[in-house]
């Protein structure tokens, strides 16, 4: 009888293995992107934060997409703007050698802006900025976005330093005790802590030292999410 259970029990975790490994990676990247912004959207449900949502690039919106269905399943009270910056039909750009990394070629991650903004249509609470950060945000273009909106969550996408600290000097004037920053990419160039967004982020710290995060939680492979505590 045991002897049958124990071959009954490999058999299951056989079977696991192989459905758990035949998963593509990218698609438990998007799983755990979609499970830390529904945590973040409930907890800034629970602690009553109000302020907008900001993503930093967007690509075809699966994560814009998954915090705007977020808010409104949570039934909340809360009233939030969403804001997604991508350059969209432009595609991935450098715009500092620091950043060059093997993975991220220029002309990848091209996306629809016509088609993105076909999928929030129905969402009159969704702002899509086109353009690259850099020549929208860095040059101030961007300052009249917001509308003075406060930040409840940041989702900084941006796989790279230089376009993840324009993302954190665009919405420093508007986080506040308990903003959520979710940092993609957080251990890439091999977990260098002054490069990529990890660099960024660091720099961004050291840069203004009465801004104090703690960790809020790991996620997916390579990423974490930090809650503002001090401002």
């Amino acid at each position: 009888m045991l002897l049958k259970l124990a071959k009954n029990i490999s058999f299951l975790q056989n079977m696991v293995v192989n459905i758990v490994t035949s998963i593509h990676p990218s698609i438990m990247h998007n799983l755990g992107k979609i499970e830390i912004i529904k945590k973040a959207m409930w907890n800034c449900e629970l602690e009553k934060i109000e302020g907008g949502y900001f993503e930093f690039w967007v690509y075809e919106g699966t994560s814009l997409f998954a915090a705007v269905k977020t808010h409104k399943k949570i039934k909340s009270e809360i009233k939030r703007n969403f804001y997604g910056f991508d350059s969209f039909d432009d595609g991935f750009k450098y715009f500092d050698e620091k950043d060059k990394h093997p993975f991220f070629k220029e002309g990848d991650f091209v996306s629809s802006y016509e088609k993105v903004k076909r999928r929030f249509k129905k969402f009159t609470n969704v702002k899509l900025i086109k353009w690259y950060f850099e020549e929208t945000i860095d040059k101030g273009k961007g300052k009249d976005i917001h509308n003075n909106d406060k930040c409840a969550i940041a989702f900084i996408d941006c796989d790279l330093m230089n376009p993840s600290m324009v993302a954190l000097e665009y919405i420093k004037p508007m986080i506040q005790a308990w903003s959520i920053l979710i940092i993609d990419d957080y251990y890439a160039y091999k977990g260098d802590e002054n490069l990529g967004p990890c660099g960024a982020f660091n720099k961004f710290l050291s840069k203004y030292p009465h801004i104090k995060a703690r960790e809020f939680a790991d996620y997916g492979y390579w990423w974490k999410a930090f809650i503002i505590t001090r401002i």
